[in-house]
């Protein structure tokens, strides 16, 4: 390559830094107004002002708000993902012990981030908004993944059964999460231990739901 090509090059990269930089700034932005402020108090000035930059720099970025929500989502979906996605275990003796270690990861990778915490707790039951949507994928993965463990626990569970701990176990994930980012928990392993054997020998003692009614 030519000389003037690699100054060209690395100038070209240099350019490309800096405007993913200020694209995060802006991700960043409209996470903490909506944590401080609700989704309702989203601006673009407001937004650009909290970045540090111009508001028409917005408009580089992003057509609308809405397709800065929507890559909000993506953004927060994809640091919360791995944390949201326990794995089941292979040997039967340990799928209680994977279960706890699961409600326990997943309740952790949620607290981690308070803002992306607050954001995604705050909306995720609200599907005119590309939060709500997409946290609601998210949450769908996680209950499948509890129930494949809720069924590593109790292999002949019903369906059914399957289904009811499943969900019980997102709720307290959930509750868990919401308790200690409001203070009301301070030993969060504690608490995930304690909540994960009660439902473990849930599992174990119901033999259908009908029979649990």
């Amino acid at each position: 390559m030519e000389p003037g090509g690699f100054h060209c090059y690395t100038h070209a990269m240099s350019r490309q830094i800096n405007k993913e930089r200020t694209r995060r700034r802006l991700l960043q932005a409209i996470l903490k107004t909506i944590q401080r402020y609700g989704r309702g108090t989203l601006t673009t000035g407001r937004v650009a002002q909290l970045a540090g930059v111009a508001q028409p720099t917005f408009y580089v970025h992003f057509r609308s708000m809405d397709q800065a929500l929507e890559q909000v989502a993506e953004w927060v979906a994809q640091e919360l993902s791995p944390g949201l996605n326990p794995e089941a275990s292979a040997e039967l003796d340990r799928a209680a012990e994977v279960l706890e270690e699961a409600v326990r990861k997943c309740t952790r990778s949620l607290v981690h981030d308070r803002k992306m915490a607050e954001v995604f707790l705050s909306n995720r039951r609200d599907q005119t908004s590309a939060l709500g949507r997409r946290w609601s994928v998210l949450t769908g993965s996680l209950r499948e993944r509890m129930r494949q463990i809720v069924v590593q626990v109790r292999p002949d569970a019903t369906p059914a059964d399957a289904a009811l701990h499943a969900e019980l176990l997102v709720s307290i994930i959930f509750g868990l999460a919401e308790a200690h980012l409001d203070g009301r928990i301070d030993n969060l392993d504690r608490a995930t231990a304690t909540a994960s054997r009660a439902i473990v020998t849930s599992i174990l003692t119901t033999s259908s739901v009908a029979d649990a009614a």
